[in-house]
C-alpha cells in the first residue's frame, strides 16, 4: 500500500497546509482590518473572553445545590463562593483592565504602529505547534515569577497575597491579582508569541485558550472534560493540582504542567479527605 494514499499521511499533510485556515483568514483580514490592527484589539479579546469563559462556571456557581449533578465535581464541596466574593473578584478585574490594562494599550499609539497583517494564513501544524510553544514558555516563567512571589516574603504580601484570598478557587478569582500581577503576566502573553514569531492568528488562539485554561484552573470543579484528563501521563496539571496550590501555598507553582514542580520537588497530586475539611 502506498504510503501517500493512507488516511493518516492525508491527515498529516493536512496540517500543514495553509489552505485550510486561508478561507477564515482572509474574512477577517479583509472585513475587520481596523479593528484587527488596533493595539485595543488583544484587550478586547482576551478581556471579553475572559467573562464569557467564566460564565458557565459562574452559573454553575449561582445554581449550587439545584444542580446536584455538577456540585458531584465540585472539588471542595462545602465551599462556594459567595455573592460578596463574586462582585469582589469582578471588581478587581474590571478596576485593573480599565485603570492599568487599557491605558497601557492605549499608549501604545504613541510608539507602536498598527501591525500588518500578512495575507497568508498559517497552517494548522503551526497554529498547534505555536500555542504548545507559547504555553510552555509562558508556564517556565510564570513558573520562576510565582516561586520567587512566594518565597520572598515583601513580593507575596505586596502583590500575590491578593490571590491567596480565597483557599477554594472559583472562576472569577483567576484574574483576582494585584495591578503588578495582571501587567506582568499580560506583558508575557504578549511578549512570547513576538519571540516565537507567531503569525497574528496563532497569536490570538493562543491568548484565548490560555484564558479558558486559566479559568479552568481555578473554576472549583473537575468535570470529566477537564483539559488535565483530556492530557494523558499527568503532564498536566489542572483544576485539581492548582486548587491544592490554593490549599497548600508551598506547592503547584507551575500554571499549566506539572513537569516544573516535580523537578523542583514542589509538586503535590489532590487529596480528596483534604479538600472535605
Amino acid at each position: 500500500m502506498d504510503l501517500a494514499d493512507t488516511g493518516m499521511y492525508q491527515w498529516i499533510k493536512g496540517l500543514g497546509n495553509n489552505c485550510v485556515l486561508q478561507p477564515l483568514w482572509d474574512c477577517l483580514r479583509l472585513n475587520y482590518t481596523d479593528w484587527l490592527r488596533s493595539p485595543l484589539f488583544p484587550v478586547i479579546l482576551t478581556v471579553s473572553s475572559y467573562f464569557v469563559l467564566c460564565l458557565p462556571f459562574l452559573i454553575c456557581d449561582i445554581m449550587g445545590e439545584k444542580w446536584m449533578w455538577v456540585q458531584q465535581f465540585k472539588i471542595q464541596p462545602s465551599r462556594r463562593p459567595t455573592a460578596s466574593t463574586l462582585l469582589h473578584c469582578a471588581g478587581v478585574t474590571l478596576h485593573n483592565n480599565v485603570l492599568l490594562v487599557l491605558p497601557a494599550s492605549v499608549a501604545q499609539w504613541a510608539w507602536r504602529p498598527p501591525v500588518d497583517l500578512p495575507e497568508c494564513a498559517p497552517s494548522l501544524l503551526e497554529v498547534i505547534a505555536g500555542v504548545i510553544g507559547n504555553l510552555l514558555l509562558f508556564d517556565f516563567q510564570y513558573f520562576i515569577w510565582h516561586l520567587l512571589h512566594h518565597r520572598i516574603h515583601w513580593l507575596y504580601v505586596t502583590f500575590h497575597a491578593i490571590h491567596h484570598k480565597y483557599s477554594a478557587p472559583f472562576a472569577l478569582a483567576t484574574q483576582c491579582l494585584s495591578g503588578w500581577e495582571l501587567v506582568t503576566l499580560g506583558f508575557w502573553t504578549t511578549l512570547n508569541p513576538v519571540i516565537l514569531r507567531c503569525h497574528l492568528l496563532t497569536t490570538w488562539i493562543f491568548m484565548v485558550l490560555h484564558v479558558y485554561v486559566s479559568v479552568e484552573d481555578h473554576c472549583g470543579y473537575d468535570f470529566p472534560w477537564s483539559t488535565s484528563r483530556l492530557i494523558p501521563f499527568g503532564i498536566y496539571g489542572g483544576p485539581s493540582k492548582h486548587d491544592v496550590h490554593h490549599q497548600k501555598p508551598n506547592t503547584n507553582f507551575a500554571p499549566h504542567f506539572s513537569h516544573w514542580d516535580k523537578i523542583f520537588g514542589t509538586h503535590a497530586e489532590f487529596s480528596f479527605s483534604s479538600a472535605m475539611k
